[in-house]
């Protein structure tokens, strides 16, 4: 049997009765909810799906190339290999902590690459992560 559900009816007052939220907040059952009231609770969520979690990795390495094309005019003069380190570095740490990075950026704006690579390994990035680090140590040196 093909029976149609009210799904536009049912989603628009679901938006007017839950609100949005972008960040996580506790629910009137103190669990943790995301969006329109999606619980992502540990204790019991259904958190996201993998597709839901694409979805928003894409969307957030578009957001992170906006952003660092807006701080750095030079950013777009850098070759793919370290383009995409500085990419994975501001989607990880953020811009405010990225732009805290002004020695290896200062080698990266000056062709300077060892440089970049020794000061992102001279970091408390490196030290929290530090195979990571090697590894884009390693990409920025090639």
């Amino acid at each position: 049997m093909n029976r149609l559900y009210p799904i536009d009816e049912v989603t628009e007052s679901l938006r007017e009765e839950e609100g949005w939220s972008s960040t996580i907040y506790k629910c009137s059952e103190n669990k943790m909810s995301l969006g329109y009231g999606r619980n992502v609770d540990p204790d019991g969520g259904i958190g996201i799906t993998r597709e839901e979690g694409e979805f928003m990795l894409a969307n957030d390495v578009r957001r992170t190339i906006e952003e660092l094309e807006n701080a750095f005019p030079q950013f777009g003069d850098l070759d793919q290999q370290r383009t995409a380190v500085l990419i994975e570095l501001g989607f990880q740490l953020g811009m405010p902590t990225l732009r805290k990075f002004t020695n290896m950026l200062g080698g990266l704006w000056a062709g300077d690459n060892d440089r970049a690579a020794d000061e992102l390994l001279d970091s408390r990035y490196a030290r929290q992560v530090p195979a990571r680090a090697a590894r884009y140590a390693e990409r920025l040196r090639s």
